[in-house]
Parts: structure tokens; sequence; C-alpha cells
């Protein structure tokens, strides 16, 4: 058990010296969130796990978000969210949850990266009364339209 705790302790030492060199790529946004319940993306469920978040380079007004298997080789599916922002970018807080309803799984709100103002926020899809069909929630300015 002493021997666990050296070595425990060795390898946290040493990765403290290399943060820096480990840390996230700026570019993509690459985050590692690990989560212990289901959670709902727009219409897709992740299961508990580790999931790996990468923003795609994208030309439109929209953020696409690539999410992975903990080690990045296996794509789940990618999201497109609009961006967001925040007065703080000094707090921790990088993935804003929104809490179950009902039976529904808790959904992603949105994400952060660490010391940004701007984020990309996931927006709730529902689910029609009359038809069952998915639509996305209005946007400001938007006149409703129904899909059929």
């Amino acid at each position: 058990m002493k021997r666990f705790r050296m070595t425990a302790a060795t390898l946290g030492m040493l990765s403290a010296c290399f943060v820096p060199c480990v840390r996230a790529d700026d570019f993509n946004k690459e985050t590692h969130l690990t989560i212990n319940v289901p959670f709902q993306i727009e219409d897709k469920v992740l299961a508990p796990g580790e999931y790996v978040f990468k923003l795609v380079d994208s030309d439109t007004n929209n953020e696409v978000v690539s999410i992975f298997n903990s080690a990045g080789t296996k794509f789940e599916t990618f999201i497109i969210g609009r961006p967001t922002y925040r007065a703080d970018a000094g707090g921790k807080k990088l993935f804003t949850i929104a809490e179950p309803h009902g039976n529904q799984p808790a959904r992603l709100q949105s994400w952060f990266y660490p010391g940004d103002n701007f984020g990309v926020e996931f927006p709730a899809l529902k689910i029609g009364n009359e038809t069952g069909h998915v639509s996305r929630t209005k946007e400001k300015g938007q006149n409703a339209g129904r899909a059929d």
C-alpha cells in the first residue's frame, strides 16, 4: 500500500510538471468530459463514460462540435450549436447541464473553454405534441413553421 501511495504521488508530481505541455489544443478547444449518468445533446443521448469534445473549424455562424470516445479514436456524433457569451471567463465552469425533467436525461446546454468568453450553446429539441416530429426551438425573430 505504501508503494502504491509513493507511485501515485510521484506520478502526480510529474503530471503537474508537464501540465503546460499536455494542455488541450487552443485551436480546436479539445476538452475531456466524464459523466456518471446519461445526458442528452440535441437528439443524441450519451451513456455514462468519458468523452472528448472538439470544435470543428467552421466558416458559418454556427459552431460545430465533434464528440469522440475517451481516447479520441471513435467518433460518436457531431452537434451544430450557436455562439454564446459569458461575462466572467475566469471561472472553471466549462459545461452547463440542465436538470432532467421527468424520465428525460439531463441536457447539455453550453460549453465554454477555460478562459474564453465565447462558447457554444446547444439548443434544445422539442417533441411536437400532434405530429410526433422533433423540431428545433424557435430563435428570436423566426416564424414557426410546420414540417410535414
